[in-house]
């Protein structure tokens, strides 16, 4: 049993996408009546991860009822299309607002994971009317945040670009991880390459983060020898005095300060959070698919090109489509967790099983997943470049959803966007071959890929991105034209 379970751990660590299909293979074949319904095989499924049970969810419909909360404190008709009953839900209703917790609750999901290196004050591990409080002030503090920071992104990605020498040869992935590193700790710290803390910060951030992911979750700190959990609680130890003293060194009118909605005590914890490892992976992510769009999609004219032959106005709705259609498609993050909090059943819209789930449980999320949910998006596995041309196209869970919405979601989809027309008004062009079928999968460039390939081809966790570097050649766009 206890072999199973490790086994089962790591090969989700090692690859979501192909330990969801393996285990739903081992399912239909071993216990069919488990999730007897093609549906239910596809998008609901149970296994035991970190010796915890757990539920993985990849349809659209019922991930975005989580994730809103809806029908978790109602029963009835009206609700009935949610896919989440909660027996007696009146009662959990007053029962969760006096613990502070949603019925599918973050906190005690991922305190484990997150409590040792993100500490309190936390956003994300605060639930119910508590996060609806903080998550206001929040918005508040950060609602000119954006507009106030976009011109010194564009500085720090042009100066960034001026790097590219024609002719050279770059690992995509690791190029924009450099650049996210100068863009997330300029914005919010006022710190470029040449200080010292630039560094210092990085690299504290990586250690904490090989801490948080390590397969050895217990902290040991011996004269010989430290665990990397041990490494990682000391760096955020070391991060907490180095942020702090950042924090108090910007004016109160910078732009992170401005609006003085949250204390700097507060303020410096999150900090912790947006210069963090992950979050510098998850925006590295989400550029690399972003340029491999533009620049590196099969066909006769690169997508770059075509937006530079548009007219100005419709430069920029056609570049948020193509932005909106890889967020769907590749997710930085390949999923949430939850922790219900009493018993739920849930069901799918194209079936009428319910799928009980005991309090107690977690059910995660998978966001890349209910991505590509054909009930949801025709084509859902090819990547569309033009899909969000039409309003009606829901958006993919790239930051999650309703009042949980990823607090940095705005910034982050702001980034990308000012990199990539940076980029594309730039005299560049990048030339490369994707050969791997698990990255063109993950691109949505090839459908119909085996999870055999995203396993070999991707790392997934904690963020996605190619295993092997993407190397492009710079060139002229204005030689290409030329020619």
């Amino acid at each position: 049993m206890v072999l199973s379970t490790l086994n089962q751990s790591f090969a989700f660590h090692s690859s979501p996408e192909s330990f969801i299909s393996n285990r739903l293979q081992n399912l239909s074949i071993t216990d069919p009546d488990l999730v007897s319904s093609a549906a239910s095989r596809q998008k609901i499924i149970q296994a035991s991860i970190l010796n915890r049970k757990v539920h993985i969810i990849s349809s659209y419909q019922l991930c975005k009822s989580i994730l809103l909360g809806d029908g978790t404190t109602h029963e009835g008709p009206d609700h009935a299309d949610s896919g989440v009953t909660v027996p007696g839900a009146s009662k959990i209703l007053s029962d969760s607002t006096r613990s502070g917790l949603d019925t599918f609750a973050v906190g005690p999901a991922y305190h484990q994971l997150m409590a040792d290196f993100f500490p309190p004050p936390n956003i994300l591990l605060v639930d119910a009317g508590i996060h609806a409080t903080n998550k206001q002030r929040w918005k508040q503090q950060l609602s000119t945040f954006p507009a106030d920071v976009t011109p010194l992104i564009r500085d720090i990605t042009r100066a960034h670009l001026s790097s590219f020498r024609k002719g050279s040869s770059i690992d995509l992935y690791e190029n924009l991880k450099d650049l996210s590193w100068k863009i997330l700790l300029g914005i919010f710290l006022n710190l470029d390459t040449e200080d010292e803390a630039y560094s210092t910060i990085e690299k504290a951030q990586e250690t904490l983060l090989r801490g948080q992911f390590s397969l050895f979750p217990v902290a040991v700190n011996m004269p010989f020898w430290q665990s990397p959990r041990s490494k990682g609680i000391k760096a955020r130890h070391d991060l907490q005095s180095m942020l702090r003293d950042q924090v108090d060194k910007q004016e109160p009118s910078c732009p992170l300060l401005r609006q003085q909605k949250i204390g700097m005590d507060e303020m410096s914890s999150h900090c912790l959070l947006f210069t963090s490892s992950i979050a510098n992976k998850a925006l590295a992510s989400l550029l690399t698919a972003t340029i491999m769009n533009l620049f590196l999609l099969p066909g006769p004219t690169p997508l770059a090109a075509i937006i530079r032959s548009h007219p100005p106005e419709m430069r920029g709705l056609l570049l948020e489509s193509i932005l909106l259609e890889t967020e769907r498609l590749s997710p930085p993050v390949v999923g949430v967790m939850r922790r219900v909090q009493t018993d739920v059943q849930l069901s799918l819209p194209e079936t009428e099983e319910r799928h009980h789930v005991s309090a107690g449980c977690d059910v995660w999320l998978y966001l890349a997943g209910a991505n590509r949910d054909p009930a949801v998006f025709p084509d859902a596995e090819k990547f569309v470049f033009d899909r969000y041309m039409a309003s009606e196209i829901p958006r993919g869970f790239a930051f999650g959803f309703g009042n949980k919405t990823c607090l940095g979601s705005e910034i982050v989809h702001q980034i990308v966007s000012l990199v990539a027309t940076a980029i594309i008004d730039a005299d560049i062009t990048l030339h490369g071959n994707v050969s791997d079928h698990g990255v063109k999968g993950w691109l949505g460039w090839e459908t119909g890929v085996p999870p055999s390939a995203f396993a070999s081809d991707l790392k997934q966790l904690p963020c996605q991105r190619p295993r092997k570097p993407v190397l492009v050649d710079v060139g002229s766009a204005s030689t290409n034209r030329e020619d």
